[in-house]
């Protein structure tokens, strides 16, 4: 499961509406069947619980919001019936006239080249992950079917692989414009560091000062310390019953150790621990040991998990979440994160799931 901050949900400051550079929105429903829905405008970071920014009533299959802002940035546009029932976002850049067309239970964005070039990377993510969507809402209401845990699996690195070309090729086609940016945000917890110092070396002046990019960069650099061939960093944690260890205890010690970053509420990381439990189940007494970081906030969900899937081996956390000083350490932007370290604490390999885990011990621990 993706950070927050690096998923589809946007991080820019909130902009008051007082500002010169003029806008228009059309929403062209297709038909009068929206009539009586509200097309609403909200600040990307902003609660749609609380009032938006401007609003207007579709009427006769159309309606227009037009307004002042401070300067041209991303926002959201909500559609929703009278009751809130139906619910349709879209995310925009507003620099001018945004032309916004119904499409079944989408909005479809057109009117700019910053516009377009966001709605197309949106239409590719949503085909990509079709099938991995289809086969996760199946899992959902077949959790103990194991043949389906390991297609969606299987579905997902695939779909991980695709997805990181496509990102790729999309941001550098726009490394001069704000849709660069923004598929950046939405698409670098799925990047390689590698991916992104190359597209930070191409882009111009502007990209390279916004926010996230800035953190990002930033970022890159903590990565450094934490690549392959560096010994583990050390650090401060707790354990599910409140005392305070190191890693060092349970690291270089002459045996194989995979650090395991998760969280109960991590989708993705619990459909992989049955492949550590089964690989820990097989190596362990061989010279293999995992030790469990938990970006969890909550206590009691985190030791129910623990429980729940028969993590045997130690666990640890601060139970900070993202803020957690093991995932800042660690340049952690995504989980599940393994970083696999040899016995004498140095790390091997990073990332190992499923197969690929299996296959690295095998090698090693025969």
């Amino acid at each position: 499961m993706k950070n927050p901050s690096l998923l589809l949900v946007a991080f820019l400051m909130l902009l008051s509406c007082t500002g010169h550079n003029r806008y228009s929105i059309q929403l062209d429903a297709g038909s009068s069947a929206l009539d009586g829905y509200q097309l609403a405008l909200y600040s990307q970071n902003a609660d749609p619980s609380m009032a938006a920014l401007d609003s207007a009533m579709v009427e006769k299959g159309r309606c227009t919001i037009k307004g002042t802002i401070d300067s041209t940035d991303w926002y959201v546009v909500v559609l929703h019936d009278p009751n809130r029932s139906t619910t349709i976002t879209q995310l925009i850049y507003l620099d001018g006239k945004v032309d916004i067309k119904v499409n079944g239970e989408r909005l479809v964005v057109e009117g700019s080249p910053v516009n377009e070039a966001w709605q197309a990377f949106m239409d590719n993510y949503e085909k990509l992950s079709a099938n991995v969507v289809a086969l996760n809402q199946q899992y959902m209401s077949e959790p103990s079917n194991t043949a389906l845990q390991q297609e969606l699996a299987t579905a997902y690195q695939e779909f991980e692989m695709v997805f990181r070309k496509m990102a790729i090729e999309a941001v550098n086609a726009n490394l001069d414009n704000a849709a660069g940016t923004q598929i950046l945000k939405s698409s670098a917890a799925m990047l390689e560091d590698a991916d992104i110092e190359r597209l930070l070396a191409e882009a111009d002046s502007s990209f390279l000062r916004d926010p996230f990019v800035q953190d990002l960069a930033d970022q890159l650099v903590k990565s450094k310390r934490v690549t392959i061939g560096q010994p583990f960093v050390d650090m401060v944690l707790f354990t599910p019953e409140g005392d305070t260890v190191t890693l060092s205890e349970y690291v270089a010690k002459g045996r194989y150790v995979l650090i395991d970053f998760w969280a109960s509420w991590c989708g993705p990381c619990i459909r992989e621990l049955p492949n550590v439990v089964s690989a820990y189940k097989k190596y362990h007494n061989k010279g293999f040991d995992v030790v469990g970081i938990s970006l969890d906030e909550s206590a009691a969900d985190w030791k129910a998990a623990i429980t729940k899937h028969g993590l045997v081996w130690p666990q640890l956390s601060d139970l900070s979440g993202w803020k957690s000083v093991a995932a800042r350490l660690y340049a952690v932007s995504s989980i599940p994160h393994t970083v696999l370290l040899d016995p004498n604490g140095v790390i091997i390999m990073k990332d190992l799931r499923g197969e690929g885990l299996e296959a690295a011990l095998a090698e090693r621990l025969h």
